[in-house]
């Protein structure tokens, strides 16, 4: 396997990572449930034999399978040193609910996180990722909790995807 430095991080990834997304079948309802996904022994047969090819990096979000990616993909990883694994996940948009109930967007990137890392069974991430654009949520919050989370060692980088490059400037400024 070959391996890649992320950036200018410390991190050291395989060049093939897995995505877990597939990983959680049998939980959930009809509408979060794909079809394609592997439950709890089938996923470690992927995770031991990913191992053993040396792919080191694996990414999921607690929006697969209502959280079973992440709850199934923590329990596959237990057997394996965490210090060896790269461990990315992400994070969605605050929900109608938590908006009309003035959760901000701080609070809402810390309680997905703590989510997460139960679901994990880890005390950090390696790559936390703002998963989707928040048009409703001001990038100020989002930014406070994500470095709130670095700070606390919960996280020890962050990413954004599906966003446009004006956006990402934005933040950047």
């Amino acid at each position: 396997m070959q391996y890649r430095q992320l950036g200018t991080s410390d991190l050291k990834v395989s060049s093939i990572a897995l995505g877990c997304m597939g990983f959680g079948a049998g939980t959930g309802t009809a509408l979060n449930q794909r079809s394609w996904a592997v439950g709890q022994t089938q996923a470690n047969q992927v995770l031991d034999r990913a191992i053993s090819l040396g792919i080191n990096f694996f990414d999921t979000a607690p929006v697969y399978q209502a959280g079973a990616s992440e709850r199934v993909l923590g329990q596959g990883l237990k057997k394996f040193q965490r210090d060896q694994l790269v461990l990315a996940t992400k994070f969605t948009n605050r929900t109608t609910q938590e908006i009309e109930n003035h959760v901000s967007g701080r609070e809402h990137v810390l309680r997905s996180l703590d989510q997460s890392l139960q679901n994990l069974q880890t005390d950090y991430v390696d790559l936390y990722i703002y998963h989707i654009w928040d048009w409703l949520t001001p990038m100020a919050e989002i930014m406070a909790g994500l470095n709130e989370a670095v700070q606390a060692g919960k996280v020890r980088y962050i990413g954004i995807s599906n966003a446009y490059s004006w956006q990402i400037a934005q933040i950047m400024r």
